[in-house]
């Protein structure tokens, strides 16, 4: 990984990772044995996280080509309504090559064994940003696509690093980190610094964004501990 060191800023190489565990995939576009392996990073949101795509895109600016665009992502046919995305993605590079097969196996997403060495307190405040919500009190992290026995590690390594204890819980048939009330300020203090004033409603208690709507609460028989 020292590469990524030598090719891109610590600002950029935390956004990298902090998406790619999040929102974000990396788009392998060359794999043979004559060519270098090589990839792209693509970013894509909701409408509503506009600001944060393009503060991704300021941060990234020198690796890409084209400024974000607008796309139409599906329409509402009961409410009439045309939903949009943003997106951009980067050049290809070497150096995201090597972090593809850093990050995927089997062209599937997998949280690798030396990930953590990676995880600045910034990385964890874009992960957050990208796939965090604010519950009552406390938060969760949607890490459905990981393994059972990868989200344990990622409960390991908020204990050992920032002394936060979370668990993982039910969420219908996959399973989410929820970080409860005890630790919620700890966190907070933890990505607050990084989070941009876009986002701050995943922060905010309560929170600025439901216009009245409740947020949701975890139930305690859905905590896994192991």
């Amino acid at each position: 990984m020292g590469r990524l060191q030598k090719s891109f800023s610590q600002s950029q190489i935390n956004i990298l990772i902090g998406s790619v565990l999040g929102d974000a995939r990396l788009e392998c576009r060359s794999n043979g044995m004559r060519n270098p392996i090589s990839a792209r990073l693509r970013i894509h949101q909701s409408d509503k996280q506009k600001e944060y795509v393009f503060w991704k895109y300021l941060v990234l600016k020198n690796l890409v080509s084209k400024a974000p665009r607008k796309v139409k992502t599906w329409h509402d046919p009961k409410r009439n309504k045309d939903h949009y995305s943003w997106y951009f993605h980067t050049k290809t590079f070497p150096e995201l090559g090597e972090l593809y097969h850093y990050f995927y196996k089997n062209k599937i997403k997998v949280l690798s064994e030396d990930v953590f060495d990676l995880l600045t307190s910034q990385a964890i405040a874009i992960w957050f940003m990208d796939d965090g919500s604010n519950v009552r009190n406390g938060y969760t992290i949607s890490t459905h696509n990981f393994e059972f026995r990868d989200q344990l590690r990622i409960v390991d390594f908020l204990k050992l690093k920032y002394e936060i204890v979370s668990t993982v819980v039910r969420d219908r048939e996959k399973f989410k980190i929820y970080i409860g009330s005890a630790e919620y300020n700890k966190f907070s203090k933890i990505v607050k610094p990084f989070i941009i004033p876009s986002m701050n409603y995943k922060i905010c208690n309560p929170r600025n964004d439901l216009s009245g709507i409740k947020p949701g609460r975890v139930k305690k028989h859905e905590i896994i501990t192991s």
